[in-house]
């Protein structure tokens, strides 16, 4: 199985395996867990025809479509993403739609578009790979028209759950791989993140991401073996690890989920 290190990946994709981003990010959109938590984004969301949508860190523009397909002709969706690989991806993937799609590379804190261009913005997955809070907050504000509405959802890796016997090596995978990401707990935070940059009427959605043990081992594989390669753990401690959930996977077992908040408040 091909690995790569996401915590670095999604930070530079143009210089990463990118057929690599770009199946994960298909197959990951697709599983019942997302598709289910992206219906209670659009129910949030209430989109209008008409309205102006930005997706930050579009991907692969298939929630960008999605979006599309409720704004109507009048309306308009944009897309951006840091890499110039996903916003070739998602032109391409929707250059027959038909809907008003626009794709750009930016810079999540630093959009190329006016003041006050948008209705909604929508920004999933996104944060844990950024620092600087009060820059992106400050650039999601700018954006935003009078009374829109920001909707953002993101993982807090320390609450990455495995049901697994050995319970020290687990917590020990769980704080590596929750370190190795920027902003790792971001979805802790995100509810004093919206107060304190001033946004009103904040709902909070918990979601759990449910894992199959292949896109599990696709999302945290790589992020182990640099872990290895750090001396952090030994090869024979995850190899033991991973076949313990092999085991449980062959024996219908398996169990993890990521712990995810969808947050949305109003300008």
């Amino acid at each position: 199985m091909r690995k790569q290190d996401i915590t670095a990946g999604f930070q530079d994709v143009d210089r990463s395996d990118t057929d690599f981003l770009i199946q994960f990010l298909v197959d990951a959109n697709r599983s019942a867990s997302a598709v289910e938590s992206f219906k209670t984004q659009l129910e949030l969301l209430s989109l209008r025809p008409g309205e102006h949508i930005l997706d930050i860190g579009c991907g692969i523009g298939e929630r960008a479509m999605q979006m599309a397909e409720f704004v109507g002709p009048n309306g308009k969706v944009v897309g951006t993403d840091l890499s110039n690989v996903m916003v070739e991806a998602s032109r391409d993937r929707t250059k027959d739609s038909g809907l008003p799609l626009e794709f750009y590379a930016a810079n999540a804190c630093e959009q190329p578009f006016a003041d006050a261009s948008f209705d909604k913005i929508r920004i999933e997955r996104v944060l844990m790979y950024i620092q600087d809070m009060a820059a992106a907050f400050g650039e999601f504000r700018r954006l935003l028209k009078v009374d829109g509405k920001l909707l953002i959802v993101d993982f807090d890796w320390d609450a990455m759950v495995f049901g697994h016997a050995d319970k020290a090596l687990t917590r020990k995978i769980v704080e590596f791989v929750s370190d190795s990401f920027p902003n790792g707990r971001v979805g802790a935070n995100l509810f004093r993140l919206f107060k304190d940059q001033g946004f009103r009427d904040v709902v909070v959605k918990p979601v759990a991401y449910l894992g199959r043990i292949d896109l599990t081992k696709r999302v945290i594989g790589g992020v182990l073996e640099t872990g290895i390669k750090q001396n952090v753990f030994s090869a024979a401690e995850i190899g033991s690890w991973w076949a313990a959930l092999e085991r449980d996977d062959a024996e219908g077992k398996f169990f993890m989920a990521y712990q995810g908040f969808i947050v949305m408040g109003t300008k």
